[in-house]
């Protein structure tokens, strides 16, 4: 019983603190999406035609992840969404630190002297990823117990 109350609770603190965490990071993007569009031309790795586009569906997406999840709908689906995500700022952020980048990461905030790249921000994105995992595991589990044996 315990087990199952203490479950439940980090379950419930996973998925709120995730959701506000995607809230809160595509806040400036929505606003700036030109400076975000900025941040992500820093990175290299995508064709200036799609620079703009970009730019302004990806905050969109991270406010619907974060809304399901602090609502408590489609937990799975936005949890599978948030860790694909998730994975690929991970792999975004590794790759330019290999490539010596020294810029401004995107992650919360669109300031050039805010959150450079770095080791820290994939430390960062990785509990992110674990949590998003957890809350598909979770709801895996759940649903799991809900069908008739």
């Amino acid at each position: 019983m315990k087990k199952e109350i203490f479950s439940e609770g980090l379950y419930h603190t996973i998925r709120v603190v995730l959701g506000f965490l995607f809230l809160f990071a595509a806040i400036h993007k929505i606003f700036e999406p030109s400076k975000f569009a900025v941040v992500i031309y820093n990175y290299r790795v995508m064709p200036v035609e799609l620079l703009n586009l970009v730019a302004i569906i990806v905050p969109w997406i991270e406010i619907l992840v974060g809304m399901a999840l602090l609502i408590g709908v489609w937990v799975e689906a936005a949890a599978l969404v948030l860790s694909g995500m998730t994975l690929f700022f991970i792999v975004l952020i590794i790759s330019a630190i290999a490539r010596g980048l020294n810029i401004e990461c995107g992650c919360f905030s669109l300031d050039p002297e805010g959150s450079l790249v770095s080791w820290k921000r994939v430390l960062e994105d990785a509990l992110m990823l674990i949590g998003g995992v957890y809350l598909m595991i979770h709801q895996l589990r759940a649903q799991l117990r809900l069908q008739p044996k």
